[in-house]
């Protein structure tokens, strides 16, 4: 893996030209735009264009979003005094109707975050491992003073792209990149609101407002902000996540992309998502997906699922759930696996061999029916 990036690093130099380039072994992101330059010192991180697709995970039921039912305030009786009245005659009503809940929040796609350590870094590119795999920023304009004593983290929010460097342990904000698109907030455009970490805020352009409101709406654009969300700077920032393993430890870690699986080669299928062509290997669970079929990746803390739909289905035709082996009960009948919609309690009608000589915690995938039935499990590589 490391060969692979230094290969890459040493054949494209600095030119901020794009990362994402197919690693036999890795599941690489990879980008489908750039920016315009503007005075030679503006450009995008990457064009994420939203796609309303389809989302996979029905029901919706995720542990941090459930929405609360709408419960009527009490009210209180005034206090009167007793009066005689004759003995009121019985009326039967029909019970009121239960109020509906409201409908759960549909979870962000493409969501991402993720941290990762400083490995190696030049002027203009650092690498990161993470849980998931490498991680790589360049920019032609900044990233200039990147420390080993930094921790990088990535979110990225629908349509919106955050990167923060932090310091260790003090979690001192150094730099915090946004990218979006100028979703202006006056008549003026001087203002624009963005979704951060923190919820969404409204940024005051400036000194920059004639080089943002000047540019395309369709197109994206990545300022820099200090703590107190003052604007710094414009810059070219790219990123190259890839994903090449299930997660071993936990860590805070969430990842979900929807996408159209658009080839296959070898034992790698590409699926086309908002954020460009994500190659998923086999060494993640997936098998026998066909182009043409809607596919999800779902990844939080140690647990993964990559459901695959046939036919329009609202349910997956096929689940692979990894996570570390956890039995329900002492008698080794169940499985207790994590899914986006909660933890599932999976039968051991008989028990497989290749459960004979595995001890519980160690990363295990489960493949399930479209009915949920048990069909296959195996051990992570």
């Amino acid at each position: 893996m490391l060969f692979a990036q230094e290969t890459w690093y040493a054949s494209h130099g600095l030119t901020g030209t794009s990362l994402f380039r197919k690693t036999a072994g890795l599941v690489t992101t990879q980008s489908t735009s750039r920016n315009s330059n503007l005075d030679g010192s503006v450009s995008n991180m990457v064009n994420l264009s939203i796609s309303y697709q389809r989302l996979p995970f029905r029901p919706i039921m995720w542990g941090a979003v459930l929405s609360l039912a709408c419960l009527a305030p009490p009210t209180w009786a005034e206090t009167v005094a007793p009066v005689v009245e004759p003995t009121p005659s019985i009326e039967l009503s029909e019970p009121a109707a239960p109020e509906p809940a409201e409908s759960a929040v549909a979870p962000i796609s493409p969501s991402v975050q993720i941290s990762g350590s400083i490995w190696r870094s030049k002027p203009g590119i650092v690498f990161l491992q993470t849980p998931i795999g490498p991680l790589s920023l360049s920019s032609k304009t900044t990233l200039r003073d990147i420390r080993g004593s930094q921790k990088i983290t990535l979110w990225i929010h629908g349509s919106t792209t955050v990167i923060d460097i932090r310091e260790k342990g003090a979690g001192t904000l150094i730099h915090r990149y946004v990218t979006g698109m100028p979703n202006f907030t006056s008549p003026e455009k001087n203002t624009v609101t963005l979704w951060t970490p923190d919820g969404e805020q409204t940024f005051t352009l400036g000194a920059f407002e004639a080089k943002i409101a000047g540019r395309p709406d369709h197109l994206p654009f990545t300022i820099e902000v200090d703590r107190a969300g003052t604007i710094r700077g414009l810059h070219d920032v790219q990123f190259d996540l890839q994903v090449n393993q299930i997660p071993r430890t936990a860590s805070q870690l969430h990842l979900l992309l929807n996408g159209t699986v658009s080839k296959l080669k070898s034992n790698y299928v590409f699926l086309k998502t908002p954020l460009g062509i994500v190659t998923v290997s086999g060494k993640t669970g997936v098998r026998n997906a066909k182009v043409g079929q809607e596919m999800s990746v779902w990844i939080q803390e140690r647990h993964a699922a990559i459901d695959l739909y046939h036919d329009g289905l609202s349910t997956p035709s096929r689940r692979f759930l990894s996570g570390p082996l956890t039995y329900a009960s002492d008698e080794h009948n169940r499985l207790i696996m994590q899914t986006p919609e909660g933890e599932q309690s999976i039968a051991l009608t008989q028990r497989p061999p290749s459960l004979a000589a595995l001890r519980e915690g160690l990363p295990i995938t489960v493949e399930l029916d479209q009915q949920g039935e048990l069909v296959d499990i195996r051990r992570v590589n």
